[in-house]
């Protein structure tokens, strides 16, 4: 039992050895940099990595490119370079596990005894906005370092010692150095772009500043236009240099205060997440808001002057209220106490009002259409006709005029066979209430001439009525006094019973 528990392990590590060689020595979840350098000298195993000046891991080992073994990159495609040192870094840190295409290391020395650390960038400093470059690649399997990082040649440099700079003041090197550089000049006569490349790589200032150079000439336009407006913007600043120099002495004094204030800084910075989300839906609907008062402020614009001379023109009119509303705040203190006093009587007429809507709307409805239907007029005539029916008078008191057909009959008689009729007939039949004077002196005219054609003006010896007396001065006649026939379209002049007979229906 115990062997086969032996021969079990022994399998299993096995398998997790393969796995970890297969992955490119990748298998403790660390981030795998194979770099290219073409001198490794004083580099051992173990070595720092540092990045912006931390710690970020260490170096796995130290080896030599093999023939076939992809070093750099031509136009994007890989290029072997053969007899270049090989440094493979392993980042512990994962805030730098990010290697991208810009990535630059250097070595360097980190003391005068020879040991050596490896100095990297992740990537180059851009600007905000901006789109990262692409990240690293890795390499293929099949290939040396499968599956680890390939940071390229042309990204890597290698410092020079100081040692080695100080030697070259001393003999023989000195000799050795101008030899070497008078042959060097005889080697590279005619090969400048290649003496470009080595000067290039040599100094990693000279190669940052191709890469300004690069990216300059890139936003040559971005960067007329900056110095265009920077003129523009320049030019007010000179002019107000005194208030800059004040604007950046206090500047120091508000960056003074604020360090004091650290604690409540932070915990402000800490709303400012949520604080950004409210102001951004608080712009949306100031956006919505301002694109719907774009109309209104445009004529809000145009009627200005207007609102201007009316602002003016109120001073005097404000000026002189001012009185007014000062001796109307006092007449309220005065009338406050009253008006609280007179609430309960408010509240009863309120109450009184309400109960009287309905008999109001009621009464209104009947004025309408009693003024629609002619109900007033009417009404008037009504009175005004019953009133000169009835307003004669005379020794026994008052009488109600009526005009009936004068006849021989002394008593009503319900049977027509005895030759006297009561009712309204002929002539008298048509008087009515609405009959004027003049149709009234017409009728009586033709009521006389019926009466003519019967016999003489009168039926069986009757004798005509005597005309009534004229009432007393206290009464007053309402019906319109007439002047002779002329005026009534007559053609003879009234007789004097006719006259008295007139003057007896009209009440005069």
């Amino acid at each position: 039992m115990r062997k086969a528990l032996i021969a079990g392990g022994a399998v299993a590590a096995t398998v997790a050895a393969v796995v970890l060689i297969a992955s490119g020595g990748n298998g403790d979840g660390g981030y795998v940099v194979r770099a290219i350098f073409d001198s490794g000298g004083f580099m051992v195993q173990g070595e720092e990595v540092r990045i912006a000046g931390a710690n970020a891991g260490k170096v796995d080992s130290v080896d030599v490119t093999m023939p076939g073994e992809t070093a750099a990159y031509e136009d994007g495609r890989p290029e072997a370079i053969p007899g270049k040192a090989v440094i493979v870094m392993r980042i512990a840190d994962p805030g730098f596990q990010d290697f991208r295409s810009d990535a630059t290391c250097v070595i360097r020395p980190q003391s005068l005894i020879g040991e050596k650390f490896v100095d990297c960038r992740p990537t180059l400093p851009r600007a905000p906005g901006s789109p990262p470059p692409p990240p690293l690649k890795q390499i293929p399997s099949g290939q040396p370092g499968a599956g680890q990082y390939l940071l390229p040649l042309g990204n890597n440099s290698t410092s020079v010692d100081p040692d080695l700079v100080i030697s070259t003041l001393r003999l023989p090197y000195a000799q050795r150095l101008r030899l070497i550089l008078n042959d060097l000049g005889a080697g590279l006569a005619g090969r400048g772009e290649d003496l470009e490349e080595i000067v290039k790589r040599a100094n990693p200032v000279l190669r940052d500043v191709d890469r300004l150079l690069g990216i300059l000439a890139a936003q040559r336009k971005q960067l007329t236009k900056l110095a265009v407006d920077s003129e523009q913007i320049l030019g007010p600043l000179s002019r107000e240099r005194a208030h800059v120099a004040g604007f950046i002495s206090n500047s120091g004094a508000v960056a003074e205060a604020s360090s004091e204030r650290g604690a409540e800084l932070e915990a402000t910075l800490r709303k400012l997440p949520e604080f950004l989300r409210q102001f951004r839906f608080t712009m949306h609907s100031l956006q919505g808001f301002s694109d719907a008062a774009t109309p209104v402020l445009s004529d809000l614009g145009k009627a200005a002057p207007s609102l201007t001379d009316a602002t003016r023109t109120l001073t005097p009119f404000s000026a002189a209220a001012t009185v007014a509303l000062k001796s109307l705040g006092a007449t309220g203190e005065v009338a406050g106490p009253k008006l609280r006093a007179a609430d309960p009587v408010v509240r009863k007429t309120r109450d009184l009002a309400r109960s009287g809507a309905s008999p109001t709307t009621k009464l209104a409805k009947f004025l309408v259409s009693t003024k629609k239907t002619g109900g007033w007029d009417g009404l008037v005539d009504l009175i005004y006709n019953a009133t000169a029916s009835f307003n004669g008078f005379d020794q026994y008191g008052h009488f109600v005029r009526a005009l009936v057909t004068l006849t021989n009959c002394v008593d009503y008689v319900t049977s027509p066979q005895s030759g006297c009729v009561a009712n309204f007939t002929g002539v008298g039949a048509r008087i009515s209430a609405n009959t004027s004077a003049a149709d009234l002196y017409r009728l009586m005219l033709e009521l006389q001439a019926e009466q003519a054609e019967q016999g003489g003006g009168t039926s069986a010896g009757a004798t005509p009525p005597a005309p009534a007396p004229t009432p007393p001065a206290a009464a007053t006649p309402v019906a319109p006094s007439l002047d002779e026939g002329e005026q009534l379209g007559a053609k003879t002049p009234l007789s004097q019973p006719q006259r008295a007979l007139l003057d007896y229906l009209l009440g005069r």
